[in-house]
């Protein structure tokens, strides 16, 4: 080795200043592996905290929500074996709720623990995300090490080429480094966090257009927050939409409220990573009732991919693409429903059931050509929940005697109601009477959760039902399917609201 050879200092020289170089970037990930660990610590404390204060809102809040809907029910889920007066009783008899500041204050609470630790589980994977960069860049200084030092072993231009190498691979790693160190971890204000649980406390009492100002107070506190725009968008669309959550009535005739909600969750999935399930959800249900079906069945790819057991995500892309004429299998509420089969009929079933067949009648109407095909399949979403509610599948053919009829089929007084009888009906036939509504006069039906009928039901018979349907957009028509052993006997409709008390 020529031991006056100039390169042989510099070589030197850089290998102390790359072993410097490398102590500082342990020192730096050393800390983002601590700030990653306290992180999660705070994160499992708060998430403690966040399943306490919704356990505790469950407690008292979640029974109230299953006896409302058992009055909600009641009057119309079997009203073929109970009497009308025993019905009126056990209404009565189911409690109410108390204390309603006390359950404002422990919801709330609920909601900004949730936020805080949705936050500090952003907080904690940024800085996980940094300390296992600082890994790799360490590993790539590691290489430029080897390279400069190889240069003190060889000779000649080799020994350049080496060194020359080495500290360019230096250079990249101590760039990339300062590139990583200049990411901003994120942090969500105290206060924005406040804006956004009470954005949520009031989306949830139906207070949209108010929960859209909290909503907004956060973004104006912290711009990049992304469950702000998400909950934002939810309640834009609810706010153009007010039935959809009781009907998935959609009446945003002219859709610039819904787009301007489908822009904010295209904004929340932007500064997230495209991690959250429930901005995905917002993107399709806005594209399907814009007629952008592939729009929706990418999304519903997309969080499905995030949860793929979200069966109202799977009847959504099925009715989507039923509207673009492709097969879609999961759109059958029986496949969708499989697993809650074992729990035969319940709310949950009914209302996913209605869900399908909302959408199933927003396909029919928007694309025409489709309706015999969404048809079809409303039809079997219908025999397969009477088969989930009676516990034996309808053999989809009708008897050869007997006869149905619905008579006096009307909106009035904020209540549907109608008379169903039947004639020389043979014994165990399966009945099934589903509810529809059309809020605009030249919309799409809905078919709400609380509009459905499943009995055995033998010989003649009648019953006179109705039932309450508390609306925002009262319906302007009604409508009542009925099956016999799952096949279509009839279809009625009924005139609905005054044309002044409707929305369009």
């Amino acid at each position: 080795m020529n031991e006056r050879d100039p390169l042989k200092w510099k070589i030197a020289v850089s290998l102390a200043a790359l072993v410097v170089l490398g102590g500082g970037l342990a020192i730096l990930q050393k800390g983002a592996s601590v700030n990653e660990s306290n992180s999660a610590r705070e994160t499992t404390r708060v998430a403690v905290r966040a399943m306490s204060a919704h356990v505790a809102v469950a407690t008292l809040l979640g029974v109230k929500s299953e006896l409302d809907g058992e009055r909600e029910f009641l009057s119309f889920q079997d009203p073929l074996t109970t009497r009308p007066r025993e019905r009126a009783a056990a209404q009565r008899a189911l409690p109410g709720t108390r204390d309603p500041e006390a359950v404002a204050r422990l919801r709330l609470d609920a909601e900004r623990a949730a936020l805080k630790q949705q936050a500090l589980t952003a907080t904690r994977i940024a800085w996980n995300d940094r300390s296992t960069q600082y890994t790799t860049v360490i590993a790539v200084l590691a290489a430029a090490l080897f390279l400069v030092g190889f240069g003190l072993v060889v000779e000649g231009s080799l020994r350049r080429v080496s060194y020359l190498t080495g500290l360019a691979v230096a250079a990249f790693a101590a760039g990339w480094a300062v590139w990583i160190h200049q990411l901003p971890i994120p942090s969500t204000p105290d206060a924005a966090l406040d804006a956004a649980a009470r954005g949520a406390v009031l989306t949830g009492d139906g207070h949209y257009e108010a929960a859209r100002a909290a909503y907004g107070r956060a973004i104006a506190i912290d711009g990049d927050y992304a469950a702000a725009f998400t909950g934002r968008s939810r309640a834009g669309l609810l706010a153009a939409n007010p039935d959809y959550q009781r009907s998935r009535a959609y009446t945003d005739a002219d859709g610039r409220a819904s787009a301007a909600a489908a822009r904010d969750a295209e904004r929340a999935l932007a500064l997230d990573g495209r991690r959250d399930l429930m901005s995905f959800a917002l993107v399709a249900i806005q594209a399907f009732y814009r007629g952008d079906y592939e729009k929706t069945v990418e999304a519903t790819d997309d969080a499905l991919a995030i949860n793929p057991r979200v069966p109202d995500l799977r009847l959504l892309r099925g009715a989507a693409r039923v509207a673009l004429g492709q097969p879609a299998e999961d759109a059958s509420v029986a496949k969708v429903l499989d697993p809650l089969s074992a729990a035969g009929a319940s709310r949950r079933v009914r209302l996913l059931a209605s869900s399908s067949l909302s959408y199933l009648a927003w396909v029919a109407w928007s694309e025409p050509p489709r309706a015999p095909a969404a048809n079809r399949l409303a039809g079997r979403v219908v025999r397969s929940e009477t088969a989930l509610t009676l516990g034996r599948s309808p053999t989809g053919s009708r008897a050869a005697t007997g006869t149905v009829r619905v008579g006096g089929l009307r909106f009035a007084d904020g209540r549907l109601r109608l008379v169903l009888r039947w004639h020389d009906l043979p014994v165990s036939t399966a009945l099934s009477a589903v509810g529809y509504e059309r809020p605009l006069t030249r919309g799409a039906w809905a078919q709400p959760a609380e509009l459905a009928l499943f009995a055995d039901v033998a010989g003649t018979g009648s019953r006179r039902i109705s039932i309450p349907l508390d609306r925002a957009c009262k319906p302007g028509r009604v409508r009542v399917d009925v099956f016999l052993d799952g096949a279509q006997a009839l279809s009625r409709t009924g005139p609905g609201a005054p044309r002044g008390d409707r929305c369009g």
